[in-house]
């Protein structure tokens, strides 16, 4: 079975990303949002790891053969031919059918799973699109095809999704350079909003929020980053390392979001606000 590729629109090919090539300055990547990922693998009855589109909208793709997909992540205007698809629950889709992904209402990225995961050549150990290092395994073109492998398992009915929101509570550990800020800084980004500055992507979250006393070097090396690390600017913004993220950096971390809490805040949209929540290693 394939998918016909219609309208590409916003659309990547992710899966569970590739490990062990950060010395090599290359990233993880994978889903951005690894809870719903995983979601729409297991209503499906796929392993884990299998590949699935990842879209922030503007997908149509259509169906050679029967098959069962789900969504999961952001909400989204979605409809197989003139049929509504309800969310996180898996649906038929027949020989022939159109579904269409026209645009993401609340979050950044909806998973598009289908029974037997997406299929073709990896490189280095992962179908991920990383769209900053530039590795496209599967690149996506209108009137290209997606091959489908073998249906693994059942899918297992309807689930509760995670559902981004406008104000998201999220956690933090100490970071590396946290002693470059005074200690009523280190209390100021704990207690007041911050706010999504900058369209999300999938290297990193922008975030605006009270003005910090740091005292930046001129002589701080670059330093190597994990997803989940917070980076303080010389213009006072926060940013989020997030699934493409690069493997470097020169400016001080001062945190680290614990990888659930990275999941909800690559799907905040701009304008989105965040406070932190202090959490133990």
């Amino acid at each position: 079975m394939t998918l016909l590729i219609e309208r590409v629109g916003l659309t990547t090919v992710q899966d569970h990303g590739r490990s062990g090539w950060a010395h090599l300055g290359v990233s993880h990547s994978g889903a951005a949002d690894r809870t719903s990922f995983q979601l729409a693998n297991r209503l499906v009855g796929n392993p884990p790891q299998a590949a699935v589109l990842e879209t922030a909208g503007g997908l149509a793709v259509r169906a050679t053969a029967d098959t069962f997909v789900v969504l999961t992540g952001s909400e989204c205007d979605a409809e197989l031919d003139d049929r509504v698809i309800p969310h996180c629950q898996p649906t038929v889709m027949r020989t022939g059918n159109l579904l269409r992904v026209s645009n993401v209402r609340r979050g950044v990225f909806t998973y598009l799973g289908v029974a037997g995961g997406i299929q073709g050549p990896a490189l280095l150990g992962s179908r991920s699109h990383d769209t900053l290092g530039n590795i496209v395994p599967l690149p996506l073109v209108t009137g290209g095809e997606l091959r489908i492998g073998t249906t693994y398992g059942n899918p297992i009915g309807v689930d509760a999704p995670m559902m981004p929101r406008d104000t998201e509570r999220v956690g933090i550990t100490t970071g590396p350079h946290r002693d470059i800020l005074h200690l009523d800084d280190r209390e100021r980004i704990l207690h007041h909003v911050w706010t999504v500055s900058a369209e999300p992507n999938r290297v990193g979250v922008r975030l605006v929020g009270p003005t910090l006393q740091h005292q930046f070097t001129d002589d701080m090396h670059s330093f190597p980053l994990v997803r989940g690390a917070v980076q303080l600017t010389p213009a006072n913004e926060l940013v989020v390392m997030v699934a493409d993220h690069p493997t470097t950096g020169g400016y001080p971390v001062v945190g680290v979001v614990p990888p659930s809490d990275v999941d909800r805040l690559a799907q905040a949209r701009i304008g989105a606000r965040v406070t932190w929540e202090w959490k133990s290693i």
